[in-house]
């Protein structure tokens, strides 16, 4: 019913042992392979005991990744989107990429959207549909996994609503939802298909079915329970109806707006952290509902008592109730490596989890 799975960070992997993540990481899908299997040996020497891995933060699963799996468009979800309409990718050798630019801060009438056509033809698209078929015919020992997907799980992954109008417009989706709530909605509804669409064109292209979808609510704790049910719930219904059962992120304390995820419809799993209530989730859901929760990092940083990891612990298992659960953290530079283990180390000592990798 407990299991523990973590990752970490590029700015860790940077620090630690000089691994670069430059465009042509990001870009070339074969150097990417090569690189990350350095960095998987890396890992495993490093905690030859733990489930840790070289994944995205959250999104991958070990149970699910190969030797050969080459990531084509391996980006986050939210700056592919931005890149097709207009921002310019900003890679960095020693942390996460992202996009500079705001190319939908000036919109200001829905009509200006472009279609669904005009993205599945936007070139960087067509770049990426030629990798995937490169890739197949040249190398037909490797497995592609397509953008939008992280391993051969078939589950898809998306940023939120709100979290990837914030990257599209800037603050201004915030007056926005206030001042023009038709354009708000209309911006939201064509990130929805705008998402749907490609990850379909790519779902069939890679041959790989879609069964489930992560949606990475990371800013949604910034509105209230009344905006979230109005901006956000329908449009993650909608992705429910179209794609399948939703996994849940929402970043920081969001006891507020639980109840508002919690009545998500087809929603399998909700995924936490910095100290919601496990106890308020299994209030609404019940005991056999799949909470994945994330430590708060204050507890994880370095010079922080390795006793204030195990008191959170010892609260989330308490509040969970003996209900399914996954715990998972990525590793920062800043964190002490000693604070992270001590979670392995008492779910172990506790007869919980055993401690062991899968690759």
């Amino acid at each position: 019913m407990i299991s523990i799975e973590a990752s970490v960070s590029k700015g860790w992997l940077h620090q630690t042992a000089g691994f670069i993540f430059d465009n042509k990481y990001y870009l070339d899908p074969v150097y990417r392979l090569e690189q990350d299997l350095q960095i998987h040996e890396y890992v495993k020497n490093q905690f030859p005991c733990y489930p840790i891995y070289n994944m995205e933060a959250n999104l991958m699963q070990a149970k699910y990744m190969r030797s050969n799996h080459v990531l084509v468009g391996a980006i986050q979800p939210n700056m592919i989107l931005a890149a097709i309409l207009g921002a310019r990718f900003s890679f960095h050798e020693d942390k996460d990429a992202d996009v500079s630019g705001k190319p939908l801060e000036s919109l200001s009438k829905k009509e200006d959207l472009p279609d669904m056509a005009e993205i599945l033809n936007h070139p960087l698209v067509r770049d990426l549909d030629d990798q995937i078929k490169r890739i197949s015919e040249k190398h037909p020992d490797l497995k592609v996994i397509p953008p939008f997907f992280w391993d051969e799980s078939g589950r898809a992954t998306i940023h939120g609503i709100i979290t990837t109008s914030l990257k599209l417009t800037g603050d201004s989706i915030m007056i926005t939802m206030m001042n023009d709530p038709e354009l708000a909605h209309a911006i939201h509804r064509w990130i929805t298909n705008a998402y749907v669409a490609l990850i379909r064109h790519f779902s069939e292209l890679a041959n790989l079915p879609v069964n489930s979808v992560h949606v990475g609510e990371c800013s949604g704790i910034m509105l209230s329970a009344d905006l979230y049910d109005e901006f956000i719930v329908p449009y993650i219904n909608q992705l429910g109806r179209e794609l399948g059962p939703i996994r849940l992120h929402s970043c920081g304390f969001s006891d507020h707006i639980a109840e508002s995820i919690l009545h998500i419809r087809n929603l399998q799993i909700f995924d936490t952290g910095s100290d919601s209530s496990l106890h308020l989730i299994r209030k609404l859901k019940g005991p056999d509902f799949m909470i994945h929760v994330a430590p708060p990092i204050e507890h994880l940083m370095k010079g922080i008592p390795r006793s204030r990891i195990l008191e959170w612990l010892d609260r989330t298992l308490e509040d969970n109730v003996h209900g399914p659960l996954q715990i998972a953290y990525h590793v920062e530079p800043d964190y002490e490596i000693g604070n992270c283990l001590a979670i392995h180390n008492e779910l172990e000592r506790r007869g919980l989890v055993n401690n062991k990798r899968l690759f």
